[in-house]
């Protein structure tokens, strides 16, 4: 900090009051079977009865999917919008391109026999435009603090398949 204005930066702190409330953490995981090809599931109910669950009043969500060609996304759920956006995705990532990731004549590490069947490359590419796996979401007075539209989502970018997701809440 050699230069700065040090009392600036003091006049600025933060200091919580200590309290005696005791952290707790919560965590569930959850299965769907997904129907392949770009779609997107609102998991916002399920998310919502989690943090009811815990009992966590104030704190954060965390929802977060295991899988590399799946993610969670908080966004409106709206039939115009998800068709715009699985436009945009399929013209960013068309699957009918070449994909090192299912040329079985270089590939060879995580093979999986049923990738052999159909190739994902571009499921996995579209995972990397989207960013993290999962979402974090506040929670007060034991509801989550979503935007008057946000919702949960869960979006499958690879074939049909058996999905799990987790989801985390850590508060008091």
């Amino acid at each position: 900090m050699s230069g700065l204005n040090r009392s600036r930066y003091r006049r600025t702190r933060f200091r919580a009051p200590l309290t005696s409330a005791t952290v707790k953490v919560f965590q569930h995981e959850r299965r769907l079977r997904t129907t392949g090809g770009l779609s997107v599931r609102d998991i916002t109910d399920d998310v919502t009865e989690a943090v009811r669950e815990s009992g966590v009043r104030d704190g954060i969500v965390c929802v977060y999917s295991p899988h590399t060609t799946c993610c969670v996304r908080v966004n409106e759920f709206e039939n115009g919008f998800l068709e715009d956006f699985t436009a945009l995705l399929k013209s960013l990532v068309p699957n009918d391109k070449y994909y090192a990731h299912d040329d079985w004549e270089r590939r060879t590490e995580n093979i999986c026999e049923e990738d052999m069947e159909a190739g994902n490359g571009h499921s996995h590419c579209m995972s990397m435009l989207l960013g993290s796996a999962g979402e974090a979401i506040p929670v007060r007075d034991g509801e989550l603090c979503l935007g008057t539209w946000q919702r949960v989502l869960f979006l499958e970018l690879d074939r049909e398949r058996d999905r799990r997701w987790i989801v985390q809440v850590v508060g008091s």
